[in-house]
């Protein structure tokens, strides 16, 4: 198996896939940090300000001309009163999703209600504190959880390359060159399913050295500092998440010998549609059999958006799993074990009878 495993890491290391992969991973950590520095600076919510102020003004004045010409029908000063508020609600929205991933929303929720309320009233100083706020987060978990981990981006993009790897195996028929006995299964088997934890534990460390690199280079802060035990068993659980993906979409390429097909699972499932579709359906078949919206919280899409959610207390947060009540880690820790050890029994087991 380690002479496989080298082979394998050789391979991976000297070919293009994997810088491609990284370098379109780490542009996208850049990009994401940079939009969200743009939208939380005094200057957008300033200029944002200065629009909805333009807008009330222009709809009061409309009004104001409707009333003065004496016109009987009130409809276009109505509609342009409507639009007006209308407008006022459409950026407090848009800020209020543009500031997600910031550690909190409550000053910022009070400025856009000042601005419906009267634009003119706000001060440089009021937009300064406003975006201060936007830029400190919680913990480094939470920031990390927030901006890395519930999106579904590491889990996508580690299946994606665990697949097309994979697959390049029967493409280039180097699997037909290999002795696949009880113990040739063993180690081919067991050394990809070894490199899909070395995939995870890379892509994790990249985009969470981009994320925290890039934040500080553009000012956000922190209010506290997660603890040593917090952020192990933050990062851990957040790779067996990532690995039990990856293991999913390696065992689909050797079930259909089909990089296609490894592709197709990583984008519909590993990137947590299928997943949040299936927990909709169990919600709201929840009506009917309470014990379907119990399941919700274990599938592996849901253990994602609660490690995004909970990243900075995972040991601290109450019970909230139904059937069994377990904290929010260990919740994620018996449902990400199982999916992985569901991959190796089918890789080890199932797939022994199936001549390479």
């Amino acid at each position: 198996m380690f002479n496989l495993l080298k082979s394998d890491m050789y391979r991976l290391v000297h070919g293009k896939m994997l810088w491609v992969v990284t370098a379109i991973v780490v542009a996208a950590s850049v990009f994401v940090v940079a939009m969200m520095h743009a939208v939380s600076s005094p200057e957008f919510l300033s200029m944002t300000a200065s629009a909805v102020d333009m807008t009330v003004t222009a709809g009061d004045d409309e009004g104001a001309r409707g009333a003065a010409s004496g016109d009987e029908t009130e409809g276009p000063a109505a509609a342009s009163v409507a639009a007006a508020a209308e407008a006022v609600e459409d950026v407090a929205e848009n800020a209020a999703e543009a500031e997600k991933g910031a550690a909190s929303g409550s000053a910022s929720a009070e400025l856009w209600a000042s601005v419906a309320e009267d634009p003119q009233a706000l001060s440089e100083a009021d937009f300064e504190g406003v975006s201060r706020e936007m830029r400190t987060f919680t913990t480094p978990a939470d920031m990390l959880g927030d901006s890395v981990v519930s999106g579904g981006m590491l889990t996508l993009i580690v299946a994606l390359v665990a697949a097309l790897f994979c697959a390049q195996d029967f493409t280039t028929r180097f699997a037909r060159n290999l002795v696949m006995d009880r113990r040739g299964r063993m180690r081919y088997y067991g050394g990809k399913i070894v490199l899909v934890g070395v995939l995870a534990a890379f892509f994790l460390a990249v985009v969470s050295l981009t994320s925290v690199t890039s934040f500080a280079v553009a000012g956000f802060t922190y209010e506290a500092v997660n603890s040593l035990t917090d952020l192990l068993v933050f990062f851990g659980l957040t790779w067996l998440v990532i690995f039990a993906y990856g293991c999913s979409a390696a065992v689909i390429v050797w079930i259909s010998r089909s990089a296609g097909a490894g592709v197709a699972w990583a984008i519909v499932v590993c990137s947590g549609f299928l997943g949040a579709a299936v927990g909709q359906v169990l919600l709201s078949l929840a009506v009917v059999a309470p014990w379907l919206g119990a399941l919700e919280p274990w599938l592996l899409s849901s253990c994602v958006q609660d490690l995004g959610a909970f990243a900075g207390a995972l040991l601290g947060t109450p019970a909230a799993a139904p059937l069994t009540m377990v904290p929010v880690a260990v919740q994620v820790l018996i449902a990400g074990a199982v999916a992985a050890g569901l991959c190796g029994a089918l890789a080890l087991g199932v797939l022994r009878k199936r001549d390479l």
